[in-house]
């Protein structure tokens, strides 16, 4: 009985047991069955899953205790969930019935999933075995050393076992899940290893071949084929994890974002190589234009990389992917259509790569089905554009050879022309120096009589005819000179002498040039300087001024009321290299131009004219900006008519020994002018040496008691002010008796009334006279007169002995005049050999000798260089200062004269100011030889 009773309870128990289990698989998913002498599963048909947001996602033990859960069922397909944030769980439950095999791999086959959690339960829901992969995780992590996903599974035969699968991803979640034999997936993984290393293998040898033809041909496009078959390869390894397993295996970080950044320049690499292989440009600028577009987008997601999250930005570059492979597939038949031959190779290739990408971007997606077809599609199109585009570039290859015999035949065309331009060009600058050499030698004659003529007791009215001769041969002096520069530029005969300089004295050179002009027009001539100017700059300063010159004398030939102006700032400040970019403008209230003077402006040999009696050849500006460009600078002119002109240019230069500390710091200064524009240049002036500035319109204004008085170190006004007592008296009880500085336009008569110990500035001032008076408080005109020596003693005991070496009668009686009326009796000679004689028979005796160039018998070089045998072979030969005189004015002449080693160098015609200087430097730089 009891042995019966015993055997009915093990009977109940097992029967409980059995309803247990078939309880929890009746809430589990479809059991799958792994037949006798099956070796691969997929579990699609049993295989459910579920998704849920990150924060609701249950752990696998919450996942068994939480029977309603969500699990709906994959109908039999792979699962494809396309882009979501969400954390999805699948499983399927399997029981192998193969007596051989117990050993089996899950493969999932696919290796773009973030983060993936395999956990297997037996029977009883008991945790077996839990393994990690995904591109997010580190590759050590992986059981195994496959590519993609792969999990190695112990299922006993006649055992049930039961697998979730946890999946996160930025991409696209796609599930394709196989159950191998372990013999079953060693097979598979060595043909599919086979497959994939020819495809990597023969990417690579394109990619290295292509790259070989760029570095032989120089050719861009290889260039960008290169980089673009080089990012698909790189994004295809990537795909099928071979970059995770081989290229960074232990960096998580590189393997999370690699796509991140691959996807835009997939976007932006495939129209930047279609623009130049189709020549789009040139050949369809609207098609270039739509391409341009597409190039802008990729870089911008590109840019926008690091500051987007994965799942934001990748949909977005899946979707300009679709955009730009149907753009480019339409540009291609377009271009095919219109008969590019280039075009229909290039079609067909892509057509073969964009068939595979859009079939995977639209599997992404979701919208396709995942199959082999849809991933392998995009290698086998690869490959083939590859080996099409590679025959396209073949062929271009072909034409690039045929174009480059052709331009090599070209070129030796081009060089004879250039040679036969050189020729010409030579010509013509030896036509231009000899012509110049003519006029210059009758030129001499009458600049230099004038010269001496107008400083004779005449009437007014011969003055006047006296000083119109005079300023027309100055004229005609300067074309020459503008014609000589710019056959020089032409034959890039030209050449620069950089150097140091303030950058103030190149203003002060200019502008004192123009005072007196300034003064006679009653045009007042303003400069702003602005305090970011550098004190120092690295240029030409003869081109320089040159250029402002020119711009200035423009500035006042235009313009009959108003004002000038020079102003520099700062258009780029100065960088690493030391090097900042200069703006120097000349505005003027003149009559102004119109769009077409403009546009003709700086043309050779363009007729400049204005309103009335205003006309030019207009060959300085041309030349002015043949020298800027020479200087790597720009000019231009801002005008309308009616309305005043700015000249402007931009100079690169390069900033040298800024200085620590300004000049004029914690000096401060009142400024009385009814001007504004003279205000705000005193003011900027100022600034610029560290100088505080009070400006006033009027005394009152100053003197107003609303201002509190403040004592100052100096009153910088104008006539009108300072020629009051009172106001004087005002102003020095008001402003501490500061130092009194008055602004007077050069050649005005000072008034009577005026106070002592004032410091007078003429206008348009210079920055460096104003500075030195402001420091020192000498008065600029009593400091220019005590600098100065005098250039020439004129009484006897220190006579010069000069030597005037001339064939010409008439530049004879220039030169000797001109001596004649600075105190000195020169000896004339008609030739170099007569010269050379006078120095052998008198040694020591000469001080000075001009001597003419070119002379017959013996020319000047010739006798220079005797005279200099003589003093080298004979201590009783002192070293004579030889000036050279000459018609030519070019570089070339002057270098050959001071090879043949004369000291000076005068370019005809000459007038007394130059001969007074000439012989000045010469007394300067032989002080010895001056006979007592």
């Amino acid at each position: 009985m009891l042995k019966d009773a015993k055997t009915a309870f093990i009977l109940l128990i097992a029967f409980l047991s059995l309803g247990l289990t078939s309880a929890v698989w009746a809430n589990g998913p479809e059991l799958q069955i792994i037949g006798e002498k099956q070796e691969e599963l997929h579990p699609y048909q049993g295989l459910d899953y579920f998704c849920t947001p990150a924060a609701q996602s249950p752990t696998i033990n919450a996942l068994q205790k939480r029977p309603t859960l969500p699990w709906q069922s994959s109908r039999g397909e792979m699962p494809n969930l396309g882009f979501t944030n969400q954390h999805c769980w699948f499983r399927f439950a399997v029981r192998n019935q193969n007596p051989r095999h117990s050993d089996w791999q899950l493969l999932v086959d696919y290796a773009m999933l973030g983060e993936l959690d395999v956990y297997q339960l037996d029977a009883g829901g008991t945790l077996i075995s839990h393994f990690q992969a995904g591109m997010d995780r580190d590759f050590a992590v992986r059981p195994g050393n496959y590519p993609t996903p792969a999990f190695p599974l112990s299922l006993p035969s006649g055992k049930d076992s039961s697998f979730y699968l946890k999946v996160t991803s930025p991409h696209s979640i796609q599930l394709p899940i196989q159950l191998l034999s372990q013999e079953q997936f060693a097979r598979s993984s060595q043909n599919q290893t086979i497959i994939q290393g020819l495809f990597f293998g023969g990417m690579l040898v394109m990619i290295l071949y292509n790259l070989s033809l760029f570095f032989s041909i120089r050719e861009k496009v290889y260039l960008l084929y290169v980089c673009w078959s080089a990012v698909v390869t790189l994004f295809l390894a990537v795909l099928h994890g071979y970059a995770h397993r081989y290229l960074w295996p232990h960096s998580p970080l590189v393997s999370q974002y690699i796509i991140h950044y691959l996807l835009p320049l997939i976007v932006l690499l495939p129209p930047l190589f279609t623009l130049h292989f189709l020549s789009l440009r040139e050949k369809a600028p609207r098609l270039a234009v739509w391409l341009k577009g597409l190039v802008i987008i990729g870089t911008l997601l590109f840019l926008a990389a690091p500051f987007t999250s994965r799942g934001f930005l990748i949909p977005i570059s899946v979707s300009a992917i679709l955009v730009m492979d149907f753009s480019i597939l339409v540009v291609g038949l377009l271009r095919a259509r219109a008969g590019d031959p280039d075009a229909r190779i290039f079609t067909i290739a892509w057509a073969c790569f964009i068939t595979g990408v859009a079939a995977m971007a639209l599997n992404k997606y979701g919208v396709l089905p995942r199959t082999s077809l849809t991933e392998n599609l995009v290698q086998t199109g690869v490959f083939l554009e590859v080996i099409l585009l590679s025959l396209a570039l073949a062929r271009r290859i072909s034409r690039l050879k045929e174009a480059h015999s052709d331009s090599i035949r070209e070129k030796a065309i081009a060089e004879m022309e250039a040679f036969k331009a050189g020729a010409r060009n030579h010509a013509k600058s030896e036509f231009l120096a000899t012509m110049s050499h003519e006029i210059r030698t009758p030129m001499n004659g009458i600049m230099g009589m004038t010269d001496l003529l107008r400083r004779t007791s005449m009437t007014q009215q011969q003055a006047q005819y006296v000083g119109t001769i005079y300023q027309s041969t100055q004229s005609l002096l300067t074309v020459i000179n503008d014609i000589l520069d710019y056959s020089k530029i032409e034959s890039g005969k030209l050449e620069l002498d950089y150097q140091s300089v303030q950058l103030e004295s190149i203003v002060d050179d200019c502008v004192r040039l123009f005072a007196l002009r300034s003064s006679e027009k009653q045009l007042p001539l303003y400069i702003h300087i602005d305090s970011r100017v550098p004190e120092r700059i690295k240029t030409d300063p003869i081109r320089l001024k040159q250029i402002i010159t020119n711009l200035l004398s423009n500035a006042f030939k235009f313009t009959e009321r108003g004002n000038v102006s020079l102003h520099v700032t700062v258009k780029q400040p100065v960088n690493e290299k030391n090097l900042c970019v200069l703006m120097f403008e000349v505005v003027d209230t003149g009559v102004g131009l119109d769009e077409g003077q403009q546009n003709s402006l700086f043309q050779a040999f363009h007729e400049l004219s204005g309103k009335g009696k205003h006309t030019g050849a207009g060959l300085g500006l041309v030349i002015c900006k043949r020298l800027i460009e020479l200087l790597n600078g720009d000019i231009g002119v801002s005008s309308s008519l009616g309305r005043g002109a700015t000249f402007w240019l931009s100079l690169p230069v390069e900033v040298e020994k800024p200085q620590s500390k300004p000049v004029l710091s914690n000096r401060s200064a009142l400024l009385i002018s009814n001007t504004p524009a003279q205000l705000l240049s005193l003011s900027q002036i100022l600034t610029r040496w560290g100088a505080k500035t009070l400006e006033y319109r009027d005394v009152e204004s100053a003197l107003d008691p609303a201002n509190p008085s403040r004592p100052v170190d100096f009153v910088i006004a104008e006539h009108a002010v300072l020629e009051n007592p009172q106001y004087v008296q005002r102003l020095k009880q008001h402003f501490g008796n500061p130092v009194l500085v008055l602004l007077h336009p050069t050649g005005k008569p000072l008034s009577d009334n005026l106070p002592e110990n004032l410091l007078l500035i003429e206008t348009p001032f210079s920055c460096q006279a104003l500075k030195r008076s402001l420091l020192t408080g000498h008065d600029e005109q009593l400091a220019q007169q005590s600098a100065e020596e005098p250039a020439i003693v004129l009484d006897k005991g220190n006579a010069l002995n000069v030597i005037v070496a001339e064939d010409n009668p008439v530049n004879q009686l220039v030169i000797d005049s001109i001596l004649k009326s600075l105190g000195i009796y020169a000896t004339l000679v008609s030739d170099g050999e007569q010269a050379l004689e006078l120095v052998g028979e008198q040694p020591g005796y000469w001080d000075i000798i001009f001597m003419d160039c070119e002379m017959p018998v013996m020319d000047g070089y010739q006798a220079t260089r005797e005279i200099r045998t003589l003093e080298q072979a004979s201590t009783a030969h002192p070293h004579c200062w030889i000036i050279a005189l000459s018609a030519h004015a070019t570089g070339d002449y002057v270098q050959k004269a001071r090879d043949a080693g004369v000291d000076d160098y005068l370019s005809k015609p000459v007038s007394q100011q130059q001969v007074r200087e000439a012989l000045h430097r010469g007394q300067v730089a032989t002080p010895s030889g001056i006979s007592g």
